[in-house]
């Protein structure tokens, strides 16, 4: 037995030799492929600007005394007339009873030396001398002088009593008060109080290069104001990187360029309902630009995640027909956000490209860390759903 099994490895040696060690190659690596977007885009240049209320008032005290009363709430709106502050009073009606006495006295003495003046014209001729008729005569208006004078006083003094009552000047948002109560203020030197900023409407400031300004210029009406209705709308930027929802309009473009920076001043208007924006936010005003033209139509759109970077420049990898991939310079233009089907999707941007796609070619635009230079892909079009997962199969039963 024992000599049977020895006589048996070699036969067992020789038929595992004869068994070949294939490789299998595994699968080409899938990548999301997308045909370039062709569609009418407007494109925008942006500058950087600061909000500013349609109106911004300082509240200043005109009269002095102490502050006895605020009557409004920090922060909160306030309606054109509306009571703001109260200065003591009592001077000012003082002021104002003592200028109604020395009134009442002038008049009083205007009219006695009207009387004394109409005696002395009807005394009989050469009774009175023409001289003493001539005084008689600048009394009066003396008198009548002195008359004006009080009702002048009497007129600063209701001013005054009325300056201790401050008033809105106008509709807005208040300020913190900038006085407490009980301190004093001084009409002299016009103490702050606080501040009113009409924020239903907001403005920025611009500026626009000398380039730039030309293609405005042709929009200017004949008494040289803007004709907005031929401008397109311009869009706000946030600190926060978010897009204001309400668009603005240009209503203002200054007539000359700075000689220094070679930039004109613009000025636009967003609309302010729901008080979203605030005066002295900084924000990016996006005017539009020349592009798209009648040399460019229709823009050639790519997801802007699909655009890579090397020392050569942008390039984006696009398959060939045998789903090889291959590396495809291209010049890009700005980035532009995407219509979305679904108002909850996450936003995503496209990228213009000027030079270097045709909207046959198949760029990937997921899986890119999978592509390289030469590799064969298995590509999947961009919003085709995928295919089954085919079932491994079953060994046979023995």
């Amino acid at each position: 037995m024992k000599y049977i099994l020895l006589s048996t490895l070699p036969l067992l040696a020789l038929a595992a030799c004869k068994q070949k060690n294939e490789f299998v190659e595994p699968p080409p690596p899938s990548v999301t492929v997308a045909h370039p977007e062709t569609r009418e885009v407007t494109t925008y240049k942006e500058a950087p600007a600061t909000v500013t209320g349609l109106a911004e008032v300082e509240i200043r005290a005109r009269v002095r005394g102490f502050l006895e009363e605020r009557y409004f709430n920090e922060g909160e709106k306030v309606e054109k007339g509306e009571k703001l502050f109260l200065i003591e009073q009592a001077p000012y009606i003082a002021a104002q009873k003592e200028a109604a006495a020395n009134l009442a006295n002038a008049k009083a003495a205007h009219q006695l030396a009207v009387t004394r003046l109409n005696r002395l014209e009807k005394v009989k001729s050469g009774a009175v001398s023409e001289f003493d008729v001539e005084i008689a005569k600048a009394e009066v208006d003396q008198a009548l002088a002195v008359v004006r004078q009080t009702e002048a006083r009497l007129t600063q003094a209701d001013l005054d009593f009325s300056y201790s009552t401050i008033l809105a000047p106008n509709s807005g948002r208040m300020s913190r008060a900038l006085v407490d109560i009980g301190n004093l203020v001084d009409g002299a030197q016009s103490t702050l109080l606080g501040h009113i900023t009409d924020d239903s409407k907001v403005r920025v400031f611009f500026e626009v290069p000398e380039r730039g300004m030309i293609s405005f210029l042709d929009k200017r009406s004949e008494d040289g104001g803007v004709k907005t209705d031929k401008l397109e709308k311009v869009r706000l930027t946030l600190a926060d990187g978010t897009l204001y929802e309400h668009p603005g309009e240009i209503d203002f473009i200054d007539s000359r360029v700075d000689p220094a920076t070679r930039t004109a001043s613009f000025r636009a208007e967003f609309p302010n309902p729901d008080g979203k924006l605030a005066s002295g936010l900084y924000a990016l005003v996006g005017y539009p630009s020349k592009f798209p033209n009648e040399e460019h139509p229709n823009s050639v759109l790519v997801p802007a995640v699909s655009i890579l970077r090397d020392l050569a420049g942008d390039y984006v990898w696009a398959l060939d027909e045998q789903d090889v991939v291959r590396r495809r310079g291209v010049e890009t233009g700005t980035t532009v956000p995407r219509p979305a089907d679904d108002p909850t999707a996450v936003p995503r941007r496209d990228m213009i490209v000027l030079k270097g796609l045709t909207k046959e070619d198949r760029v990937v635009v997921a899986g890119l860390q999978r592509a390289r230079e030469g590799a064969k892909v298995d590509p999947q079009m961009e919003g085709d759903p995928k295919p089954p997962t085919a079932a491994p199969d079953k060994d046979p039963e023995n």
